[in-house]
């Protein structure tokens, strides 16, 4: 989430998106511009979060019991095979 909040915060400050620069070439008002924009950004960020949320639930479930055990067993790597010189 740290990479979306931080592109939130420059926003139009020292980035201009592409949409909203292809909006105003094309003639559009500035203030409608920035107000998709926002709805835009809002969006990814929104959907970032919910992705994040399903990750670290899904993973959760996996990797703990019922009664809140964790089970270190399934996160063991897979060895290979030795390399022979």
């Amino acid at each position: 989430m740290t990479p979306i909040i931080n592109s939130m915060m420059i926003v139009g400050l020292v980035s201009l998106p592409g949409m909203m620069t292809g909006q105003l070439l094309a003639g559009v008002e500035p203030s409608e511009a920035v107000k998709y924009q926002i709805a835009i950004m809002f969006l990814v960020a929104s959907a970032t979060a919910l992705g994040t949320a399903g990750a670290v639930l899904l993973s959760f479930r996996r990797l703990f019991t019922i009664d809140h055990q964790f089970l270190r067993s399934l996160l063991q790597s897979k060895r290979t095979a030795p390399r022979n010189a």
